[in-house]
């Protein structure tokens, strides 16, 4: 039996409603029963200013989710933990690596975590810090996806990530993760950057979880620079999973955005910071 009622919030996205900022980046707060859940934080100035407009106490969260290790979803961590200097956060151990993205002709970008995000992290107590190598459940119908497998042929974590600023050393992003809650009218999944793919992800979701019907998808998709057949096969999973909601946001591109909802037509809304979406 899942649970009845789930209500998201998005937070932080590079688009946002008026009165709110935004930022590039991605953070949403989530409501499962008497749960309170903050999933990523953004680069940091977006989510102060909104969470506190959107009426979203951080005081009240008990966990924190960090879907990898980038500064667009780390760079609140600090202001998180002085509102809230016992919330639980869950983490793989490679958020705290230092990464750069390197583009053609470009010069490289670090793109880790802030330094004092690092270290509010990795100075937690043991009862505050989650590190998760593998899927598990937070609570009876709500899970993290752990690192997810990068199987299909089509999506993969190759391109402009790096170890390093010379681009010798790949970065898999293994920190990847997704969200995921058992609702009674599916699987609510929740993504950051979905770095793995967005089928990978799904797949992997639905295999963990024992559960197929997916009720909605939310989050980047990190699709802006994927090639035209990446993204009809994209297209086509949504389609043959029967998703009811869709809603894109951040990474995901304005031309994934408008194939989507071309092929998709309402299931798809694009999101931005202030949307509220809720399964009842």
């Amino acid at each position: 039996m899942g649970i009845n009622t789930v209500g998201i919030s998005i937070l932080v996205d590079n688009k946002a409603q008026s009165g709110l900022k935004k930022e590039h980046g991605f953070s949403a707060w989530i409501e499962v029963s008497s749960h309170r859940i903050l999933f990523d934080t953004g680069q940091g100035e977006a989510l102060i200013h909104n969470s506190a407009a959107l009426g979203c106490d951080l005081s009240l969260a008990e966990a924190l989710i960090l879907s990898h290790g980038h500064y667009d979803h780390t760079g609140a961590i600090v202001h998180v933990l002085k509102h809230n200097p016992v919330i639980k956060i869950y983490y793989h151990s490679h958020v705290v690596h230092t990464r750069y993205v390197i583009r053609d002709g470009t010069v490289p970008k670090d793109i880790s975590m802030p330094q004092m995000a690092k270290s509010a992290i990795l100075s937690l107590p043991a009862n505050q810090s989650y590190c998760i190598a593998h899927s598990e459940k937070i609570h009876p119908n709500i899970g993290l996806s752990g690192p997810i497998p990068q199987s299909h042929l089509l999506e993969n974590t190759s391109g402009p990530f790096y170890l390093d600023p010379e681009g010798t050393r790949p970065d898999t992003l293994e920190d990847d993760m997704a969200l995921w809650i058992q609702s009674d009218r599916g699987l609510v999944i929740i993504t950051g950057c979905c770095h793995s793919g967005l089928i990978n992800t799904v797949n992997h979701v639905r295999r963990v979880s024992g559960q197929k019907k997916i009720s909605a998808i939310i989050g980047g998709f990190h699709l802006a620079h994927a090639s035209h057949l990446r993204l009809e096969a994209t297209c086509q999973a949504l389609q043959e999973w029967n998703v009811d909601t869709i809603i894109p946001c951040h990474c995901t591109g304005d031309e994934a955005v408008a194939l989507m909802q071309n092929k998709l037509g309402g299931k798809v809304v694009q999101g931005y910071a202030g949307l509220v979406w809720n399964n009842k």
